[in-house]
């Protein structure tokens, strides 16, 4: 971890909400970039220390220079699965999962996707051979 060789950060908070945090060696080159953002539509908190982050899912941790602590509870009674079965548990999910189909028409239903009902096409000859019916 990298908690000694940056000491200064700066988080920075963008009109629409969206932030991001720079860090920095040393105090001139906070100094600069907070120099190049005078003017523009930001707010802006500097703080010195070791920057904590946070480990990627699914077990999350806080890592710190003292140890990495623990960001999920585990259950004081955990109770025994008989199945053996490590997949994702649908009894635990929100709702469905979803199919996305790109470029289908959120109004437009699979069975209209698949239509047989051909009587609006237009045949690309229909303008080149004369109609067998006139």
């Amino acid at each position: 971890m990298e908690e000694t060789e940056n000491i200064y950060h700066a988080v920075i908070l963008q009109h629409d909400g969206d932030f991001i945090t720079e860090s920095f060696a040393d105090l001139p080159t906070l100094a600069a970039r907070l120099k190049e953002l005078i003017d523009r539509d930001v707010s802006v908190s500097c703080f010195k220390g070791a920057r904590l982050r946070i480990s990627k899912p699914p077990y999350r941790y806080l890592l710190t220079p003292d140890g990495n602590v623990p960001l999920y509870e585990v259950p004081a009674d955990l109770e025994p699965d008989d199945t053996g079965y490590l997949g994702v548990d649908p009894t635990h999910l929100e709702g469905p999962p979803q199919v996305h189909t790109p470029n289908m028409s959120p109004t437009a239903q699979p069975d209209d996707f698949f239509s047989d009902d051909t009587s609006e096409i237009k045949n690309i000859f229909d303008d080149v051979l004369p109609d067998p019916d006139a």
